[in-house]
């Protein structure tokens, strides 16, 4: 049988969370749970007395490290393999948009080499199939890593969204640099300032505020929510006791919301 029961111990978070530089990203991710990470920026050894984890970094010289896509997918073994056993709960990748960036460039040369062309050169409808091709391939990669039994918690760095304004291209906001599939794979997507935490995307219920960059603050955000579930529950099955139509229900909530 392949199909089992869902209990609570399956949870595992997926996180995106992305932000300005020096808006706490890495350190918000490294008080995550027994943590290892697959450092591309080489920075989070300045946290190394403030938090305890596990690091990894390309190595040029080695060749199972010697970029983002082969690091990364050499960590997903190791994982698959026991090697972290009890020592980690959480891979963090910081940031995913290195490591995108290198699939990417990855993908060029191999597509290049079996079309025997530059895909600068494509014209539309072959650069069509050049996307796909790319997108297939960053999808592997994806889902090896939200396979994995740990928590999965993507850094991504911000960039400026365009537009035309008053006649002429213009930031018009910000976003995560990254491509837009790694919005829709999370649980949660946190855009991070130095001073807020806004809440762009939740799958674990009407999240609207965590109060503090930290993984207790993500549970107590969710834990919040989860009671205010439970509270709006029990009334109404408390109201069920006394009112006979669901119309009655509505009309009694109206009325509450109108009072607040």
């Amino acid at each position: 049988m392949i199909a089992k029961r869902a209990t609570m111990e399956d949870v595992k978070i997926k996180v995106l969370i992305w932000g300005e530089p020096g808006s706490g990203k890495s350190r918000f991710a490294l008080t995550f749970p027994k943590p290892l990470v697959i450092d591309l920026e080489k920075s989070t050894a300045w946290y190394a007395k403030e938090f305890d984890f596990y690091k990894a970094e390309i190595d040029k010289s080695r060749k199972e490290t010697k970029n983002a896509t082969i690091l990364t997918k050499t960590i997903i073994d190791e994982i698959i393999s026991g090697e972290y056993r009890g020592e980690i709960e959480t891979l963090i990748i910081d940031p995913i948009t290195d490591l995108l960036d290198n699939i990417e460039t990855l993908c060029i040369g191999d597509y290049e080499k079996m079309i025997n062309k530059k895909v600068s050169e494509l014209n539309q409808l072959e650069k069509t199939k050049w996307y796909a091709f790319r997108r297939d391939k960053t999808r592997e990669m994806l889902d090896m890593i939200i396979q994995l039994p740990v928590n999965i918690v993507w850094v991504a760095r911000s960039k400026n969204m365009w537009d035309k304004k008053d006649g002429k291209m213009q930031p018009i906001g910000k976003t995560f640099d990254g491509l837009d599939i790694i919005e829709y794979l999370p649980d949660l997507v946190l855009q991070l300032e130095s001073d807020s935490i806004y809440v762009k995307k939740s799958r674990i219920g009407k999240i609207e505020k965590i109060e503090e960059k930290t993984w207790d603050g993500i549970m107590k955000a969710v834990v919040d929510e989860k009671n205010k579930t439970l509270s709006t529950r029990e009334e109404v099955e408390g109201l069920r006791n006394f009112i006979k139509t669901p119309g009655e229900v509505k009309d009694i909530f109206k009325k509450k919301k109108e009072a607040v």
